[in-house]
């Protein structure tokens, strides 16, 4: 039975939660390569609580070189894909500092692989991801427009390298042919050791788009999907209604039920925690009906934007052209992936519930 530990935690107190979670669920890595990879979304600075705390990083690199692990590598892709926009990111969010000389760009050096998958028959994987002998995953809790939630198995949707990610938006349209996708993703190499990052959580319209939630806790475990799990649990959704862990269940890839995973620690709901704008948290009646009638689209806040194109450049069908006033979105190509909004900085994307079949040009 898959084990996930639940420490009470502070971002000034974290290395303490972070050497018992090597202690309960880490592997041996003394002498071997290990690649730290936490989630650096893109340019947020820590405050803001779309990546994940720098501390957190910097405790697990700690406790790696207590260990003798070596040599140690810390880095991911960003959903940024602008020259340098790795370590932009990396340094925006606080980790390029913590990280020194570990830090690594994963976008540099890619490595096509075969997989399985109804989307792809190969995908670009960062060579440190497929090489290293331990992978260590620090993943953030938070809510996700596109996926319900993003933790371990979100996390790993980083490994790919470059516009692969935009490639299977835009090929694996709709949340359960997306779950599909990124399931296939985490399947090529799964993480040895999970710590989340659920000191400050993030609801509402996450990834990028939501509010700080403190929580006060750290979660760890050696299976991704119950870790996950518990993750959602936490947020009040039941967890089978996620369609990643579903999907991951169904492939035998770890527990998507609380009976089927021992909890270590305080295992609490976390009260009225607002989950993203999809339906997920409705009665069955209503979510069937909002999934059929009424789903959001992406609309632009105009008193925010800026006109930096960030939302033009990460939309995968080329859907948003950058005009005088701002971003225009021609809905009629719009395929709801939401990569606009997750890749804004500003919050000048919003998340409006209209008609599915809503396909005015603005």
């Amino acid at each position: 039975m898959p084990r996930v530990s639940i420490y009470e935690s502070d971002y000034e107190h974290i290395e303490k939660a972070v050497e018992r979670a090597f202690e309960a669920h880490g592997p041996p890595v003394a002498g071997r390569s290990v690649l730290v990879k936490p989630n650096i979304l893109g340019a947020a600075p820590p405050e803001r609580h779309v990546t994940t705390h720098p501390s957190l990083v910097l405790a697990a690199i700690r406790a790696l070189e207590r260990r003798g692990a070596r040599p140690i590598m810390v880095g991911d892709n960003s959903g940024m894909m602008a020259y340098g926009s790795n370590e932009d990111a990396a340094r925006t969010a606080g980790i390029l500092a913590v990280a020194g000389d570990y830090y690594v760009n994963l976008g540099a050096d890619p490595v096509r692989v075969p997989v399985r998958s109804a989307f792809a028959a190969e995908l670009a994987f960062a060579r440190q991801v497929l090489e290293a002998d331990v992978l260590v995953s620090l993943p953030k809790m938070k809510t996700h427009v596109a996926t319900g939630i993003t933790g371990a198995i979100k996390n790993t949707f980083g490994h790919l390298v470059g516009a692969e990610k935009t490639r299977l938006h835009r090929v694996a349209r709709g949340p359960e042919h997306f779950a599909q996708a990124v399931v296939d993703v985490f399947q090529v190499r799964r993480p040895d050791l999970v710590i989340l990052d659920a000191v400050v959580a993030m609801e509402g319209q996450g990834p990028s788009g939501g509010r700080p939630r403190p929580v006060g806790r750290v979660l760890a475990s050696d299976n991704a999907v119950a870790l996950d799990t518990v993750m959602a649990a936490m947020m009040g959704l039941e967890p089978r209604r996620v369609p990643m862990l579903r999907i991951a269940e169904e492939r035998g890839l770890g527990p998507a039920d609380l009976a089927s995973i021992r909890v270590e620690g305080p295992m609490e709901v976390v009260p009225r925690f607002k989950i993203p704008a999809i339906g997920m948290g409705l009665g069955a009646l209503f979510s069937r009906i909002g999934a059929t009638v009424l789903v959001p689209w992406p609309e632009v806040k105009y008193d925010r934007c800026v006109k930096c194109g960030s939302c033009a450049k990460a939309c995968p069908v080329e859907a948003i052209t950058i005009a005088h006033r701002g971003p225009v979105i021609d809905y009629g190509r719009c395929i709801r992936c939401f990569c606009c909004h997750e890749m804004c900085r500003y919050e000048a994307m919003d998340l409006r519930r209209r008609l599915r079949w809503f396909r005015s040009r603005r």
